[in-house]
């Protein structure tokens, strides 16, 4: 490495650490750890929230995705988000807040009933283990690609760091190093784009090179038989359900709205992000394609990012674009293990422990923060013989996301959805999502299907087993119908 880019490197890392410890101080209790105190200004949260978004699966990930398929990777980014971030800033997150809980498991629960939220919080937290390691691992690549470090010495630096902010600061720690993340992020983003396009002699030099020797990837839509990505699995699948369930229904995301100073701030938050969002695939897609044209010979498509940093830039820029892509990957990590943290204290300890001492909650939040990143790093080499960082992302997501918005939509919008309903709907909507995953089915296919027979499956079961009370529902649905 450079004497340069070592020193920004190095500088980044002692900042980000100052700034977990100076916030450890406003850490007085678990309010203040895992919702920030109630403190998060609108553009924190927004930043925070592109910050959490563009991680592992979202730069990394999805540059190596373009690498493989093209410009039709920019579908998730707009089919993919944009629409549904709106509806969640308008829609979910004034009802999160008009029902007052710490968890999109403990509406749930208040909605349907405590095994509801045992089971969404206990889906969620698996899940969210192996999108940790998931992140660790693509860090883990990049050192190795560009530091020529040990995948496992990647692994160990990262956990380390990131550990040592998460545990003394919390949320507040998350949401503001997220925040200057973010600001990296895109500062480095744009370098690659301008010296990109300039070492490929120009965007008419670009342009005509990867029409020239990669056409297909042009395609804004892939054909309806493609093996990852049919057209019509991004628009049912992905558009329909994916999307709506990550944004609207997802802890990491929006457990910043729920730390907020105001439901106001908490949806500005949202909708700022969305506006981010618009610009996002020229910092995530171009380098995957601009990898291709430059004929990188790379082990795997994830890293091309990391070559794009290696081969492209120059000292001092390589060490803040270096920084940049840490900086995106620590963040799918912090918030990870923060949200996971809450649910398994608040929504699964709770509920199965009588009498709990919420006293406690804020030492057993942390004890809990540094075994999830030590489980983390244990499932981070399993990533590498997943087909892909943003493929295997996508897919675990598939396998419960159906169920869960199917559960969040008629619990918002209906009085019909019961108790009872609802549990069997969730555990059997992922029983089937594994079953057509394991038979071969697109995931993208997967995640429609699987909502609509959850949705079915709720509707019909709630005629035949017990309802709450109208009354009991009044802070937790829009609905005005009666169940007949």
């Amino acid at each position: 490495m450079h004497p340069l880019d070592f020193a920004i490197v190095a500088g980044y890392l002692i900042l980000i650490t100052f700034v977990g410890v100076r916030l450890s101080g406003r850490v007085k209790n678990a309010k203040d750890f895992f919702l920030a105190g109630k403190s998060l200004a609108w553009w924190v949260i927004g930043l925070s929230i592109i910050g959490t978004n563009i991680g592992a699966n979202s730069y990394v990930g999805a540059a190596g995705n373009a690498f493989n398929i093209g410009i039709a990777q920019a579908n998730f980014e707009w089919i993919g988000a944009i629409p549904a971030m709106i509806i969640a800033a308008l829609v979910f997150i004034p009802l999160y807040w008009k029902a007052g809980v710490y968890s999109i498991p403990e509406y749930l629960g208040l909605r349907y009933n405590p095994a509801v939220r045992v089971t969404a919080a206990v889906i969620t937290s698996v899940v969210t283990v192996f999108a940790i390691g998931v992140a660790l691992w693509a860090i883990a690549l990049t050192l190795q690609t560009y530091l020529d470090w040990p995948i496992w010495v990647g692994i160990v630096v990262t956990g380390t760091v990131v550990g040592a902010y998460s545990i003394a600061g919390g949320l507040a720690a998350v949401a503001f190093t997220d925040t200057l993340q973010v600001c990296i992020m895109f500062i480095g983003g744009l370098v690659i784009v301008g010296l990109g396009i300039s070492e490929t002699g120009g965007f008419t030099g670009f342009a005509e090179t990867l029409t020239r020797d990669n056409p297909n990837h042009l395609q804004a839509y892939l054909p309806a038989d493609h093996e990852s990505f049919p057209w019509p699995g991004v628009l049912l699948g992905l558009g329909l359900v994916l999307s709506p369930a990550y944004w609207c229904a997802g802890q990491a995301i929006l457990q910043r709205t729920l730390g907020a100073k105001t439901q106001w701030d908490a949806s500005a938050g949202m909708m700022f992000a969305a506006f981010g969002k618009m610009f996002i695939p020229l910092l995530v897609v171009f380098p995957g394609l601009l990898a291709l044209v430059m004929k990188a010979q790379i082990e795997y498509p994830d890293m091309a990012l990391p070559w794009v940093i290696k081969n492209v830039l120059p000292p001092g820029i390589s060490g803040l674009m270096f920084i940049a892509i840490i900086a995106a990957l620590q963040s799918t990590i912090d918030s990870g293990v923060n949200s996971t943290s809450l649910m398994i204290t608040r929504d699964i300890r709770h509920v199965l422990i009588k009498n709990p001492k919420p006293e406690n909650d804020l030492k057993i939040g942390r004890y809990l923060t540094l075994i999830l990143l030590l489980l983390a790093m244990c499932t981070a080499p399993l990533v590498a013989n997943m087909g892909g960082i943003f493929t295997f992302i996508q897919t675990i997501l598939s396998l419960f996301q159906g169920p869960m918005l199917a559960l969040l939509l008629l619990g918002a919008f209906t009085t019909r959805a019961t108790p009872q309903a609802g549990l069997w709907t969730l555990i059997s909507g992922v029983v089937i999502s594994s079953m057509m995953l394991w038979a071969g089915m697109n995931m993208l296919y997967v995640a429609f299907y699987s909502f609509i027979y959850s949705l079915a499956a709720l509707w019909i079961l709630s005629f035949i087993t017990p309802a709450h009370p109208e009354s009991d529902l009044s802070k937790l649905t829009y609905s005005p119908w009666r169940r007949a």
